[in-house]
């Protein structure tokens, strides 16, 4: 298996209900703002975010401010975004695909 398959199972696997989730505002390129709630994975600063009727995003970090998404679009199956997605200098609260442009921020 590839090291993004793991890295977005174990991602999916700590998302369970005994990671406390915090609410959060979301803002995706194809969603606009809404409320989703966070959660941290592991202690590199990786998070996952989710809402009913969204996709549930994963965002794990490869090195500093560099990090591969995946996104659950429903199915149960974790999809990885072409990438990598880098942190935004102009918001700290964003991470955008170097390969696509498409923005996923959390506040």
């Amino acid at each position: 298996m590839g090291r993004r398959f793991l890295l977005g199972l174990i991602a999916f696997a700590l998302s369970g209900s005994h990671v406390m989730a915090r609410p959060a505002a979301c803002v995706t390129d194809d969603d606009g703002r809404y409320a989703c709630d966070f959660r941290h994975v592991g202690g590199d600063g990786s998070f996952t975010v989710g809402a009913p009727g969204k996709p549930f995003y994963t965002v794990s970090l490869t090195s500093p401010g560099v990090a591969d998404a995946f996104a659950d679009f429903g199915t149960g199956r974790n999809v990885p975004l072409p990438g990598p997605f880098l942190r935004s200098e102009r918001d700290r609260a964003c991470w955008v695909s170097d390969a696509t442009g498409y923005s996923i921020c959390v506040y």
